[in-house]
């Protein structure tokens, strides 16, 4: 027959971000007659992705998000690829250090290595994007971003600008930083005040060692008093209505292409915003500050992956396809399409010179530090993460002391992870009483 195999591909992707990996795909299936891939675009693709592995229906490729990878891989949804992969030509070593380790994980409390379960089809970093006719205005240089947390401080001191009222403190105008634009990643600020040039200081809100939350660590209560001190003074009153004037992400109203705040974290994507709505945007970006600016830069590493699942009909033909989607060519056509830097540790200088995101080369040099972090590595991290939120959003509402907050969040984060060892616990030995009586069933 003129394809062999015909595996089924499982992606989120929609708008130019899936037209982009079609355009991989639509390549691969023009290169051999052997294989041919069908790309299907799924909504709520985690969700549907475990229910199909469960009932023994999974499509042949499936593509997750990173943290999607440490609960499917304890699960025992996901087919490792630690013998599979190398026989293709894909390596870990292919792919920037930082990136690597959201591929790989071992369940907590397993003392054999960690197995290699997915590869990066594309990867960003959290940056520092700021507005660099605002920086001119008030006196800063646009040509050097904060690098310390007191120098974002007086940045947005000097960018605040408000109308004056009546009462209170005047409508705000114009901010410099303002932490729940977009409030995307609510826990990241305790990895930035780590003490200690080697970012040691503070396993974050997570330590992977020993399974535990550390959400009531010195570093996180102190950046959530820094995030607290923002909120008393611009103001509860005033900073709520001055949110409200926000537009969505993806839209001409986004407050940071409408000059309403000065400073923000984000992606190497948000280039596509200000090339679809506001092209001649002057930006600058730099590495999100930390407390002492030194070291090697600090920031959090994000990716979407892809994996075969569990019962794929066509393991090795999907393999092959992805081994095609880890080419140079290829991360680099997706990198590109998705504003994105490609997760390879080898990047050409002509993708670099022509990549639409100007601060392209600051992700990779978090892409490539040793300080670099990931979402915590557990399977119950979005339902931390969905605790964590609530409470970042109490604190910024000054509503009790922020190390109140993150105090009382502690024991509640660490009893899902409790909870989720418990799980584990009697997974393994229902696996070992199977093993057991099949051992036994057989002898006889």
């Amino acid at each position: 027959s003129l394809h062999d195999a015909l595996p089924i591909y499982w992606e989120k992707w929609t708008r130019h971000e899936g037209d982009a990996m079609r355009r991989v795909v639509d390549a691969f299936n023009q290169s051999q007659t052997r294989i041919f891939v069908r790309y299907v675009v799924t909504a709520d693709i985690g969700q549907k992705s475990m229910v199909a592995i469960a009932g023994g229906a999974p499509p042949d490729l499936i593509g997750l998000y990173a943290f999607n990878v440490p609960g499917y891989a304890e699960s025992g949804a996901l087919m490792p690829l630690d013998d599979l992969a190398p026989r293709f030509g894909v390596t870990l070593e292919m792919y920037a250090e930082g990136v690597r380790g959201v591929m790989t994980h071992r369940a907590p409390g397993r003392s054999d290595g960690p197995r290699w379960w997915a590869c990066v089809n594309t990867a960003g970093s959290v940056a520092l994007y700021y507005n660099r006719a605002a920086f001119r205005e008030v006196g800063l240089d646009p040509d050097r971003g904060p690098r310390t947390i007191a120098e974002l401080d007086e940045a947005h001191r000097r960018l605040v600008k408000r109308r004056a009222g009546n009462e209170g403190r005047g409508t705000l105008e114009r901010v410099g930083f303002f932490h729940p634009e977009p409030g995307w990643w609510s826990w990241i600020w305790a990895y930035h005040f780590a003490r200690g040039g080697d970012g040691s200081g503070t396993p974050g809100i997570y330590d992977a060692a020993a399974d535990r939350a550390t959400i009531d660590a010195p570093a996180n209560i102190e950046a959530m008093r820094w995030m607290q001190g923002y909120s008393r003074d611009l103001g509860q009153r005033e900073a709520r209505a001055f949110k409200e004037t926000f537009g969505n992400y993806f839209t001409p109203e986004n407050p940071f292409l409408t000059g309403k705040v000065g400073m923000i974290v984000q992606g190497p994507w948000v280039a596509n915003l200000i090339g679809a709505f506001k092209p001649d945007f002057d930006y600058g970006v730099c590495a999100f500050p930390t407390l002492d600016g030194k070291g090697p830069p600090v920031g959090h590493i994000d990716t979407d992956v892809i994996v075969i699942p569990r019962g794929a009909r066509h393991p090795e033909a999907s393999m092959e396809f992805i081994a095609w989607t880890q080419r140079q060519d290829m991360t680099e056509l997706l990198a590109t399409a998705h504003c994105k830097p490609s997760p390879l540790a080898v990047a050409s200088e002509s993708f670099l010179a022509t990549h639409p995101n100007r601060g392209v080369r600051v992700h990779y040099d978090l892409f490539r530090s040793p300080r670099a972090f990931h979402a915590p590595r557990t399977r119950v991290w979005q339902q931390i993460k969905d605790e964590f939120d609530t409470q970042v959003q109490r604190v910024w509402r000054d509503e009790a002391p922020a190390e109140q907050i993150m105090r009382a969040l502690q024991p509640r984060a660490q009893a899902i992870l409790d909870r989720a060892a418990d799980q584990r616990r009697r997974r393994s030995a229902r696996s070992e009483e199977r093993r057991v009586g099949k051992e036994g069933r057989s002898r006889w």
